[in-house]
């Protein structure tokens, strides 16, 4: 095959929804930073052999926007010359030598060659160890991923894609109207053969990228790498619009099969409007069922963070044996989108108590919060001939996506590279190795970002292979769980409240009711003594895509009646959560109360169990440390 291939040149659409969310736009990953003006008068503004460049361009620079007259010098030179509208530049084309006179004879403050750049592909890969060069390091020892298959449950991929073609490895489409972007209907998803050449990515793009990110081998172009440009892959198409039953269709498909097909791990870049953990959830058992098989699962977090907003995770990658992923940007800031958990959350793995009520003891780090950050904003990766919500290309070549599904197969491709490293590797190691060995996230004022947002920090893969490798058994576990203990105890300093209870109630939310409801529920709760203050959170989520108006308010009320504290869900036609730190709450009895109104569209009412149509409410004891 060859590797010569044109590069697309595109801007990409939002995806959808429950894909994820936020502009999608084209970043050049090595645009060279231009000369100071103090380094203009220096021989490279002067040079003719420093302005060859293979196009002949060059870009030259003013005080301000050129003007008529200063482009007429220009063109006096006999120069090919277009002026800039709003910036200070004009674009040049002409010999080196004529170039290099624009400076010494005072046309322009200096004079810049056009510049070939690359996008930013081996650049989010690079950006998963500690530096760059840690990252070449890594694949200069052919820490690639080879051995080690990475299935993809999404839209689909496009087998005929350079990148992607010789090892795809297996690429089943699940027949249903979804996969054909058709809506829905009762038919059921039916794998539907396995031909992995083929594009089984039609109408999206979105699995394509996804896949690109894992393990794009650089054919089209040397930069166009993945993290494991060497594993394998095994796609699974369930369509452009995503429901439970062909996720668990396809699940249900690789454990049919002799030895999973081979899969060691799963990459999932889509999720739900956040509720509480539930065991039983289909997608959680079918995701406990392939980890339990020894399959390292890993789940995007969500594009409903809103900056601090809390409890919008999505459900499934709340269960502990799979890797929830948080976004980032090339510089290791967090993603304005990426989704949150609960800011206190000491949860445990356990079934929803009787009506809903659930209990958790005890300071530790909760269900909810991200496992991890990687890459995930303005991500090039491979594109799909024919998808519509990213691409087409239908020269392939690569496109630029954001979300917290470009994130995750950064992190599923991370785990192939660690399962080459060491094979023994359980899931659960995987994940503590990661976490083991992240950096903290820190915003440009130099705050440290809370576990909550980003949870154990930055991935550093290359931290991560030198954790795990050439060790086994018992020295392996021992090391593991120092590097953990470690890392909690970082994560602790960070917070300065203590767990202590919480207590956790989910119940149905009313289907329609247009007037506001004083209160539809009330719950007990009985604050201890020792306890400086008591967080509430309520979440009340829209169903989906649907039109969902929404508020609900969670109110707590001392014994005689007074109200102590409140907060509301009022972010209409979006995630809606509401959190208040309440502190000096006395010890004592109390009733937190819920009321509010819906306006619903009666088109969701039979389907809570794809949009999740619940209401969320935590209330959590703290001491300070």
């Amino acid at each position: 095959m060859s590797r010569l291939r044109r590069l697309a040149t595109l801007t990409c659409a939002g995806l959808a929804p429950l894909a994820l969310a936020g502009a999608a736009t084209l970043a050049p990953a090595t645009a060279t930073v231009p000369q100071t003006a103090a380094r203009a008068a220096t021989p490279v503004a002067t040079a003719a052999e420093a302005l060859a460049s293979p196009t002949g361009r060059a870009i030259v620079r003013f005080a301000d926007v050129p003007t008529t007259a200063q482009l007429r010098s220009l063109r006096g030179l006999g120069l090919s010359v277009r002026g800039l509208d709003a910036l200070p530049m004009a674009v040049v084309h002409g010999p080196a030598a004529t170039l290099a006179r624009i400076v010494p004879e005072g046309l322009g403050l200096d004079v810049r060659a056009d510049e070939v750049l690359s996008y930013a592909d081996t650049a989010s890969s690079d950006v998963m160890s500690s530096s760059p060069a840690a990252a070449r390091k890594l694949r200069s020892k052919g820490l690639t991923g080879e051995g080690v298959t990475v299935g993809v449950i999404d839209s689909g991929c496009d087998g005929t894609h350079p990148d992607l073609a010789d090892h795809i490895v297996h690429n089943v489409v699940l027949l249903s109207p979804e996969y054909a972007n058709a809506g829905t209907s009762p038919v059921l998803p039916v794998p539907m053969g396995d031909t992995p050449y083929s594009n089984t990515d039609l109408g999206s793009g979105h699995g394509t990228h996804v896949a690109g990110i894992v393990a794009a081998d650089g054919t089209s172009s040397p930069d166009h790498l993945g993290v494991a440009p060497d594993a394998e892959l095994a796609c699974f198409a369930i369509g452009a619009v995503i429901t439970t039953t062909a996720v668990v269709t396809a699940y249900d498909y690789i454990l049919d099969q002799p030895d999973l097909l081979g899969i060691d791990v799963i990459n999932n870049s889509w999720g739900n409007s956040f509720r509480q953990y539930d065991p039983q959830d289909p997608v959680n058992v079918a995701t406990k069922a392939v980890s339990d098989r020894g399959v390292t699962v890993v789940f995007s977090a969500g594009n409903s963070g809103s900056g601090d907003a809390e409890a919008s995770v999505s459900p499934f990658n709340q269960a502990p044996w799979v890797i929830s992923v948080a976004a980032g940007d090339l510089s290791r800031q967090r993603g304005s989108f990426s989704s949150n958990g609960l800011e206190f959350d000491n949860g445990r793995a356990v079934a929803i108590g009787a009506d809903g009520h659930t209990v958790h003891r005890g300071d530790r780090v909760g269900l909810t919060e991200p496992d991890i950050m990687a890459p995930g904003v303005s991500i090039s990766s491979s594109c799909d001939s024919t998808g519509t919500v990213i691409g087409p290309c239908p020269d392939h070549g690569n496109t630029s996506a954001s979300g917290t599904s470009m994130s995750s197969p950064h992190i599923a491709g991370a785990a192939a590279v660690l399962l080459q490293a060491n094979p023994r590797l359980t899931p659960a190691q995987v994940q503590q190795a990661m976490k083991a060995t992240a950096s903290p996230v820190r915003t440009e004022d130099g705050t440290t970002l809370r576990s909550y947002q980003v949870g154990y920090g930055h991935v550093n893969l290359d931290r991560a292979v030198t954790l795990v490798k050439g060790r086994s058994g018992k020295a392996l576990t021992k090391r593991i769980a120092k590097a953990m203990r470690k890392a909690d105890r970082r994560l602790a300093r960070q917070d300065p409240w203590k767990v202590t209870r919480t207590d956790q109630w989910q119940s149905d939310a009313l289907p329609i009711a247009v007037d506001p409801l004083p209160f539809f529920d009330t719950h007990d709760l009985t604050v201890t003594r020792g306890t400086d203050a008591v967080k509430l959170a309520v979440v009340y989520p829209t169903p989906g895509t649907a039109a969902n108006l929404a508020e609900v308010t969670a109110t707590l009320v001392a014994a005689d009646g007074t109200e102590v504290g409140s907060t509301s869900t009022d972010l209409l036609f979006s995630h809606g959560t509401g959190s208040v730190l309440l502190e000096g709450v006395a010890p004592g009895d109390y009733t937190l109360e819920l009321g509010g109104y819906y306006v619903s569209d009666p088109d969701t009412l039979d389907s809570d169990s794809i949009n999740g149509r619940v209401v969320f409410v935590s209330a959590s004891q703290l001491r300070r440390r």
